[in-house]
């Protein structure tokens, strides 16, 4: 598990690493927590989805915690975020953001326990996301946060639902594997995976998706592409409605 914690005090950091160690031991668990003094420094060195929680103090030097919260949030929206404050003034505008939990300082052991005992069983689960080195980072992306992927001769390119792409040097059947057995992701053509839930049509040559992108496909296969993802929506719809009549 991977933890961030932002405080621009340091014996606050001390304490929040030194509980995250007893709760591992409790638990089993292994972490790596990296520790930053401002949202600044954070946001500088913040890579989406490379977290599984952060933990920021709302009121610190320079931008505060919710300003800092919000401007992650304009490139992930999966990340868990937990505020830690000796206030509740901004409790509307922390899950305006859509923050996990609020906890108040100074931080009693068992409700910082409990608080992330509860946020353990929102994380995924390891099949449920890709976990990957781009650039040197380590990443992590929800399945259903992929549009595609695309094979090249070296890396495949993974592009998410809001258009960023991350690179990985990795062979393409060994990387999609776990992808081609959700019934959500379909190949396309040779050394392109996609997702059937942002797929909007097929033409004659391409597979159309959301927000404008577009990827060639095997024209040959154009029929029973297009059969295979109008049975996947049939499906799902069938599937949604008996959810909503329970």
């Amino acid at each position: 598990m991977r933890f961030a914690l932002v405080d621009d005090r340091t014996e606050e950091r001390e304490l929040i690493l030194e509980l995250l160690f007893s709760f591992a031991k409790d638990n089993n668990l292994t972490f790596h927590a990296d520790n930053f003094k401002s949202g600044e420094e954070f946001l500088a060195a913040f890579v989406p989805y490379s977290y599984d929680i952060v933990f920021l103090d709302i009121y610190m030097d320079g931008i505060t915690g919710i300003e800092t919260a919000a401007k992650m949030r304009e490139t992930d929206s999966r990340t868990l975020i937990i505020f830690l404050t000796t206030s509740q003034e901004h409790m509307g505008d922390a899950f305006s953001i859509h923050a996990f939990d609020y906890v108040k300082k100074p931080i009693q052991k068992q409700k910082f326990f409990s608080c992330l005992t509860d946020a353990m069983r929102l994380l995924p689960k390891p099949n449920q996301y890709l976990s990957f080195l781009s650039n040197g980072t380590e990443l992590r992306l929800f399945y259903n946060d992929i549009c595609f992927l695309r094979s090249f001769t070296h890396s495949i390119e993974i592009t998410i639902i809001s258009g960023k792409t991350y690179s990985v040097y990795a062979s393409f059947s060994t990387f999609t594997k776990p992808l081609m057995e959700q019934e959500n992701f379909l190949l396309v053509s040779r050394g392109i995976l996609v997702n059937m839930d942002y797929v909007t049509g097929f033409t004659a040559k391409e597979c159309t998706l959301q927000n404008g992108i577009s990827v060639p496909i095997t024209m040959r296969k154009q029929k029973q592409l297009t059969c295979i993802w109008h049975n996947y929506n049939f499906a799902k719809l069938h599937r949604e409605a008996t959810e909503r009549s329970r």
